[in-house]
C-alpha cells in the first residue's frame, strides 16, 4: 500500500465535511466493537478465574495423584510411601482410610464421607491443617476418638467443639441379641472451612487408626495421596508409578478424577467466547455501511482522483485502510474497556450486590461465593487478532465497490 493511500484514508477519516449520519455510523461501528470486545474480555476473565478457583479448591483437597489397590485395600503401604517419596516430582504423600457412615446429634443424622488421616502427613498433601476456623485438627491422634467436621455439618446439626456425636458405621456386628450397627462415640475437636459445600457439608476426618478398626481393615488403607512440586506433571507421574508398582495397584491423577468437570468448563468458555465473538461480528457490520456511505459521499473525489491517475488498486486501499483505523481504534478501546472493568470487578459486583440486596453467586452451586477474574495476555491477543480480521473482512466488498467507479460517469452527472 502507497504513502498517498495511507493519506488519504486518514485525511477522510480526520474530514470535517462528513455527512452527520456517516459520521455516527462511524463512531457507533467503533463503540459496537469495542464494546463487543470488553464483552468477551470480561466473559473470558471471569471463566479464567472461575476455571483456576475451582481448580484450586478441589485440589485443595483431591491430591495430584492417588495409589490404591484394585480392592481398595493397599497393604504394606509404609513400603510404597518409601518408594514413592524418592521420586523428585513428589512433595510429600499421606495414607489415608476412606468409608461411608452416618452421623447422628441430638436426633438428626446425616450421611457423611470418612476420611481416616495422620494430621502430620495429611498437612503436607492437601490444606486441611490451613482451613481449620475453630478447635485444633492435632487432637485427632492425640486424644481418643476426635473428629474433625465441616462448618456447614456443624451449622445444620448445631454442633459445637466438645459436643459428643455418634458415628454409624454401614458394617453389622453380631451380638448375643442379633445382629446390629456399629457404633461410636465421638468428640468434635475441630471445625474446618473449605468454602466448598461438597466438603464442608459431607465430609469428616478422623484418626487413620481408629478408621482402621471401625472399618476391619486391620494394618491397610484405601490408597495414599501424593502432592507433586508441579501439578501439572500427574500424568507423567502416574505412568512412572503405573512401571514401578504391580499391576493390581491402581493409579490416578487429579486429571482424571475432574476429567469431566474441567472439560465441561473449557467447553463452557469457548461457547461463551463463540457468542460473544457474534457480537463482534455484528458491529463489523457498522463498518460497512460507514464505507457504503463514505463511498457514496466520496464518488467525486474517486472519479478526480482516478482522472489524475490513481490506480483501482490504490483506490480500493484507501478504504481497506480507513474501514481498518475504524476497526483497531474499536479494538484498542474495547481492549483497555474490558481489561479496567475485569480488573475491579469484585468493587462492581460488590456494587450490583448491594444494591439488589443480594447476593450474585450461591456457594452450594457455584462452589464459591466471590465472582473471580483473571487477565490471560494469551486471550487478549487471541481476541485481538480476530476482531482485526473482522475488520478488516468487512471492508473488503465495500472498497472493491469503490476501486469500480467510473470517472466519467460521476463527473458528467455533476
Amino acid at each position: 500500500m502507497s504513502r498517498i493511500s495511507f493519506y488519504i484514508a486518514y485525511k477522510y477519516l480526520r474530514s470535517k465535511k462528513s455527512s452527520r449520519f456517516t459520521s455516527i455510523i462511524s463512531k457507533s461501528s467503533i463503540i459496537g466493537i469495542s464494546l463487543g470486545i470488553a464483552a468477551i474480555i470480561v466473559v473470558m476473565s471471569i471463566m479464567n478465574g472461575f476455571h483456576n478457583e475451582m481448580r484450586n479448591k478441589i485440589l485443595s483437597m483431591v491430591s495430584h495423584v492417588i495409589i490404591t489397590d484394585k480392592n481398595y485395600t493397599l497393604s504394606e503401604w509404609d513400603k510404597v510411601k518409601f518408594n514413592i517419596d524418592k521420586n523428585k516430582l513428589v512433595s510429600a504423600s499421606a495414607p489415608y482410610v476412606e468409608g461411608q457412615a452416618m452421623i447422628s446429634f441430638d436426633g438428626n443424622v446425616h450421611g457423611i464421607q470418612v476420611k481416616g488421616i495422620i494430621p502430620e502427613y495429611e498437612k503436607n498433601v492437601t490444606s486441611l491443617s490451613k482451613n481449620i476456623i475453630e478447635g485444633d485438627l492435632n487432637n485427632i491422634g492425640v486424644k481418643p476418638y476426635q473428629i474433625s467436621i465441616g462448618i456447614t455439618l456443624a451449622e445444620k446439626l448445631n454442633l459445637s467443639i466438645g459436643d459428643k456425636i455418634t458415628l454409624v458405621i454401614p458394617r453389622a456386628n453380631s451380638t448375643l441379641i442379633g445382629i446390629v450397627p456399629r457404633i461410636k462415640r465421638f468428640e468434635v475437636g475441630s471445625i474446618f472451612n473449605f468454602g466448598m459445600q461438597q466438603y464442608d457439608k459431607n465430609l469428616v476426618f478422623i484418626d487413620m487408626n481408629e478408621a482402621q478398626k471401625l472399618y476391619e481393615m486391620s494394618n491397610n488403607i484405601t490408597g495414599l495421596r501424593l502432592k507433586l512440586h508441579d501439578l501439572y506433571k500427574s500424568p507423567t507421574m502416574s505412568k512412572i508409578v503405573n512401571k514401578q508398582l504391580k499391576s493390581n495397584y491402581i493409579v490416578i491423577d487429579w486429571t482424571m478424577m475432574n476429567k469431566n468437570f474441567f472439560n465441561a468448563l473449557k467447553m463452557e468458555k469457548t461457547m461463551l467466547m463463540l457468542l460473544m465473538f457474534l457480537i463482534v461480528l455484528v458491529a463489523t457490520f457498522n463498518i460497512i455501511s460507514s464505507l457504503f456511505m463514505v463511498v457514496s459521499e466520496k464518488k467525486s473525489d474517486i472519479a478526480i482522483l482516478k482522472t489524475i491517475g490513481m490506480s483501482s488498486k490504490n483506490i480500493m486501499h484507501i478504504f481497506i485502510l480507513q474501514g481498518t483505523f475504524l476497526g483497531l481504534a474499536g479494538i484498542i478501546l474495547g481492549l483497555i474497556l474490558g481489561s479496567v472493568i475485569s480488573m475491579n470487578l469484585k468493587h462492581l459486583v460488590a456494587l450490583i450486590e448491594y444494591l439488589i440486596g443480594s447476593k450474585i453467586l450461591n456457594s452450594d452451586v457455584y462452589m464459591i461465593s466471590e465472582v473471580p477474574s483473571q487477565i490471560q495476555i494469551f486471550d487478549l491477543i487471541y481476541v485481538s487478532l480476530i476482531s482485526f480480521i473482522f475488520s478488516v473482512l468487512a471492508t473488503i466488498y465495500p472498497s472493491y465497490n469503490a476501486s469500480k467507479t467510473k470517472p466519467a460517469e460521476i463527473l458528467k452527472g455533476n
